[in-house]
């Protein structure tokens, strides 16, 4: 509507009676300006919508504040800037040098937001980490990806609460993503045999429970072999690990509640001693 309005006026003066031809130049150039700005808005607003529209099609995982979709609309915003002082005649040249040295003035006096602004970006762009994936920081902070903001990107910790991590150290640290390359995962659970118990038949007891789990138990991989291994002497015993596996980060404590329940049952059916579990950190496939 707004162009209409603008092209109806601009038609208007330029077949004007005489009386206008004296204004037609200084209105030419408002109405024109005016479009110059009318463009540069549309499509600032219509390319960010399109990449919308190509992300929900496609089911890419994207952050809520859209990083992207601001410096798309800043890109578009400085074109149309371009295009309006080129338009009345502006050495457009002497301005990108301004902006140039404005820019890096700016860089300096913000180093550590740029900082950590671009490696928001690079984040994004790599893909090694995404929204929705579950993640343990260096520090052994561990939970889903929230969002990625310009600054930070916050982790929904398992008590629910939220951690809030600069992308500058986020890059620059070593970070474990339990969704990649799949959400599978295995989990081991140790426990330590007596030397004086019958470590073939403990053995045995472990790698039934654990087909077992693995089958019956939802959240655990149906399709994986179980593998049970005795590991290292001990003061007290000899150490046994199970490795299970399941088809989500979430689902590992459940698993690994439910195989330690059976174990202890089958060990005291069997009359088989243990001395403890000792539960690892857990470990991607």
């Amino acid at each position: 509507m707004f162009w209409v309005i603008v092209l109806s006026l601009y038609l208007t003066v330029e077949l004007s009676p005489t009386k206008l031809l004296k204004y037609s130049a200084v209105i030419e150039k408002v109405l024109i300006s005016l479009l110059i700005l009318s463009i540069t808005s549309f499509f600032s607003n219509l390319l960010p919508e399109l990449l919308q529209v190509y992300i929900s099609k496609t089911n890419l995982k994207f952050p809520k504040t859209g990083i992207v979709f601001v410096i798309i609309k800043f890109v578009v915003f400085v074109l149309g800037v371009i295009t309006l002082l080129s338009y009345f005649g502006i050495q457009v040249a002497h301005f990108i040098t301004t902006l140039g040295i404005a820019g890096l003035a700016v860089s300096l006096a913000l180093q550590g937001t740029l900082s950590n602004v671009f490696s928001g970006l690079n984040l994004i762009a790599s893909r090694q980490i995404e929204v929705g994936d579950f993640v343990r920081l260096e520090n052994s902070e561990e939970g889903y990806v929230e969002d990625i903001t310009w600054m930070n990107t916050v982790i929904r910790r398992r008590d629910n609460n939220l951690v809030v991590v600069p992308n500058s150290r986020l890059v620059n640290s070593i970070v474990i993503n339990y969704k990649k390359p799949t959400p599978s995962m295995n989990i081991t659970v140790s426990v330590v045999i007596p030397y004086s118990s019958d470590i073939e038949r403990a053995e045995r007891l472990a790698l039934e429970v654990a087909r077992e789990v693995q089958k019956t138990v939802e959240g655990a991989d149906p399709s994986f072999e179980p593998s049970v291994r005795y590991s290292a002497f001990t003061e007290l015993g000899i150490t046994l690990n199970t490795t299970l596996r399941v088809l989500n980060p979430d689902d590992q404590f459940f698993i690994r509640h439910e195989f330690i329940k059976r174990l202890k049952k089958a060990y005291e059916r069997e009359g088989i001693a243990f001395i403890q579990l000792l539960l690892p950190p857990f470990r991607s496939a």
